[in-house]
């Protein structure tokens, strides 16, 4: 083979490779979407619901790996006796997603209570509903219970297949996200007065304002 005739098939065996490797990337390429609007444009009036932001730990915003954020109690308002807590966390590579009210809570010393934990069906406009996981946690002699789903934006089909088998987690799938993140959490004490139904009506006003928050491609999960 003439030293002509080798150039130019190594060339053409390199631009066999280059183009090979740009298809790849673009099979593999992770969408991250990013919020359509800042959680902190989340209202502070939610129906009868009235917000009031509050400061978050510096190490629990460092060990959330969150991208941004929001913490803020909200309180009935003809009776501000009965309140909750929601913490909302964005992270732009998902790495939120490593982080479950399941890991976290009992390494902090809560015990899980089944008695108190079940899934429910809330309601949204439109007649659909979004399915919502209602945690049971005790530590001593407080007991507090938390509502919780999350969002995928910009995963593959094929993720999105897997996530929704029986098998599947956030905190174990959470650590193979593709895609950016968001984590919905709602924290409310048993003696706070707080029964079922105005804890569906807080998180159906909530599912409503976020909507102009999320991307259009996502996926919604609430298994933790």
């Amino acid at each position: 083979m003439t030293t002509t005739r080798r150039v130019v098939l190594g060339l053409a065996i390199l631009g066999t490779g280059l183009a090979a490797e740009a298809a790849v990337e673009r099979a593999t390429r992770t969408e991250r979407p990013p919020l359509r609007r800042d959680l902190a444009t989340l209202p502070m009036v939610l129906g009868d619901w009235l917000g009031q932001d509050e400061p978050v730990d510096e190490d629990v915003a460092r060990e959330s790996q969150a991208t941004e954020y929001l913490n803020r109690v909200y309180r009935l308002r003809d009776r501000p006796e009965i309140r909750v807590w929601l913490w909302m966390n964005y992270s732009d590579r998902g790495l939120n997603l490593r982080h479950s009210p399941a890991i976290c809570l009992p390494s902090g010393g809560w015990t899980p209570v089944e008695a108190l934990s079940r899934v429910v069906a809330v309601d949204l406009p439109g007649g659909s509903q979004q399915l919502v996981s209602l945690l049971g946690y005790q530590k001593g002699e407080l007991v507090q219970r938390i509502g919780f789903w999350y969002y995928i934006f910009g995963e593959g089909r094929v993720e999105r297949f897997v996530r929704g088998l029986p098998i599947s987690s956030r905190s174990s799938h959470g650590r193979t996200t593709r895609g950016s993140g968001l984590t919905v959490e709602v924290f409310h004490p048993t003696d706070a007065g707080l029964g079922d139904a105005e804890l569906r009506d807080f998180i159906a006003q909530l599912l409503n304002a976020i909507e102009p928050v999320l991307p259009e491609d996502r996926a919604v999960y609430h298994t933790p």
